[in-house]
């Protein structure tokens, strides 16, 4: 008797642990907590130095001159305040041209783009650079041949160059530089110039007036808090026409040459830029007067102080201003 009321009391045990546990609440685990990865931005790392200007590069390309226009109804000119190097000197009729260099972070144009002279063309040889430009005179022809001059000329139908339909010739020729230098083979022979870091202090002039004729007076104005010179063309400020931004360069070389009238019907010039002469110098607001010398076709412009040795430059942009050894520089 005692066994079978054991064995019903183990048959209703299960029933009795269900019936009891079905009324209690389950407690669910305590949610698990997800570690988010800390992400650490990794430190950009600066490009290699831009040869021409000192500072760092975020895309090198191929080295470029343009032969580009300074007439008044060129003004104002497109992709000019990117350039690294410009020299700005004079043609036939006392009108100036400018020679823009580009090596990295290309601009898309520039323009518009006039026609080559010989002396021109010795800067683009001086650097091994890709010359382009819209035709010109017979002897720069003669000279692309004789020099093996890496030409880019829109009258022999190279790439890259376009007109500006809402312009006027001679003044609405363009070079879009990336259609320009594609499939181009490596090219230039950089100087071995020293830049140092924007010197501190009141600069030594804050006003700088020269003229090439009474039609074109560039001048340039130091502004403490960008370290940089604003150009001002016939007192009014001098413009990149894609940026709206005025021009303006940390380094300015004024460098007096001999001209020369060469007697042709349409009074070309020549200038003198083998050999030697004064030089003036702006860097970052210091000032500087010495000599500068280039010995042959091939070798590089040297530009020394007084001592005989060559100027540092500040990082950033150069104008290079071509005079007659008779023109004047004002400071203020």
């Amino acid at each position: 008797m005692k066994r079978l009321v054991w064995i019903l009391l183990l048959s209703l045990l299960p029933l009795f642990v269900f019936g009891c546990g079905g009324n209690q609440e389950t407690e669910e685990p305590p949610p698990e907590i997800v570690q988010e990865p800390i992400i650490v931005p990794e430190p950009e790392v600066p490009g290699p130095p831009n040869p021409l200007t000192g500072e760092p590069l975020q895309e090198a390309s191929h080295l470029i001159a343009v032969m580009v226009n300074n007439a008044p109804q060129a003004r104002p000119q497109t992709g000019l305040g990117s350039a690294d190097l410009v020299y700005e000197i004079e043609m036939e009729g006392m009108m100036t041209r400018f020679v823009a260099f580009f090596y990295g972070d290309l601009p898309e144009n520039v323009g518009s783009v006039r026609s080559a002279r010989p002396y021109v063309m010795m800067l683009a040889k001086e650097w091994d650079a890709y010359f382009a430009h819209v035709g010109g005179s017979d002897d720069a022809f003669a000279k692309v041949r004789e020099w093996s001059i890496r030409d880019m000329d829109d009258v022999r139908g190279h790439k890259g160059f376009w007109v500006d339909k809402t312009g006027r010739r001679p003044h609405n020729t363009y070079l879009n530089l990336k259609e320009a230098l594609s499939g181009k083979e490596e090219n230039g022979v950089f100087h071995d110039w020293e830049f140092i870091d924007p010197p501190e202090g009141t600069p030594d002039y804050r006003e700088i007036n020269f003229s090439y004729d009474k039609y074109n007076r560039p001048g340039y104005v130091f502004d403490e808090d960008k370290g940089l010179y604003l150009r001002f063309i016939n007192g009014e400020p001098h413009v990149d026409k894609a940026t709206g931004e005025q021009l303006a360069a940390r380094n300015l070389i004024f460098q007096f040459a001999r001209h020369r009238n060469l007697g042709t019907e349409l009074l070309h010039i020549d200038v003198d830029l083998i050999g030697e002469g004064k030089a003036e110098y702006f860097l970052g607001g210091k000032y500087q007067t010495g000599t500068w010398r280039k010995n042959d076709l091939k070798s590089p412009t040297e530009y020394l102080d007084e001592e005989g040795n060559p100027i540092k430059l500040v990082k950033g942009k150069t104008w290079v201003q071509v005079l007659r050894p008779n023109k004047e520089v004002v400071k203020e």
